[in-house]
């Protein structure tokens, strides 16, 4: 009886590399929607903050924000990254949690300003504003950073988004 090489399985020699495609392109596509959708989230945050858009027009917007962020990082959970890539996969994730940390914060601040007792002067919704505008773009500046890495990661070599890796990446 003649056993089979690979243990009765077909094997492609195509195998990984597709996998490796098919995960650089889903990442393309759904970094490139979520920080479409960060840097619209800073914005609003920041109009906010200059007292450009009332707090219940910002919640409005805020709602849309968090309801399309929270599909995509479901997506991001569904995704199997190649196994070198899975902390830098689950540091993305998590830096696109504090973004949406950041938006709740937000909020907060909003529903201080319907506080029955609220004295107008009151600068408290505005430390929440400022506090969330920080968390989402700092998230998003980190995720563009890994999004670039995962990217461009090659198969053997070390998946790190480091200052010491950036700057050795960068070096002539």
């Amino acid at each position: 009886m003649m056993r089979s090489l690979f243990g009765g399985r077909r094997r492609s020699v195509f195998g990984p590399g597709r996998e490796l495609g098919q995960y650089r392109a889903d990442l393309v596509e759904r970094t490139a929607r979520i920080d479409a959708r960060l840097v619209e989230l800073a914005d609003d945050i920041d109009a906010l903050r200059r007292r450009a858009i009332e707090p219940e027009e910002a919640v409005e917007r805020l709602t849309v924000h968090e309801e399309l962020l929270d599909k995509e990082a479901e997506g991001l959970r569904e995704m199997l990254a190649p196994e070198d890539l899975h902390g830098l996969h689950m540091e993305y994730e998590a830096n696109l949690e504090r973004a949406l940390r950041g938006l709740v914060t937000v909020e907060r601040g909003c529903a201080i300003t319907r506080l029955p007792h609220r004295p107008p002067e009151d600068e408290e919704p505005f430390t929440y504003y400022k506090r969330g505008h920080g968390n989402v773009n700092h998230a998003r500046l980190r995720m563009a950073e890994i999004a670039e890495v995962l990217i461009k990661w090659e198969p053997g070599k070390p998946a790190e988004a480091t200052v010491a890796a950036r700057m050795q990446r960068d070096r002539p």
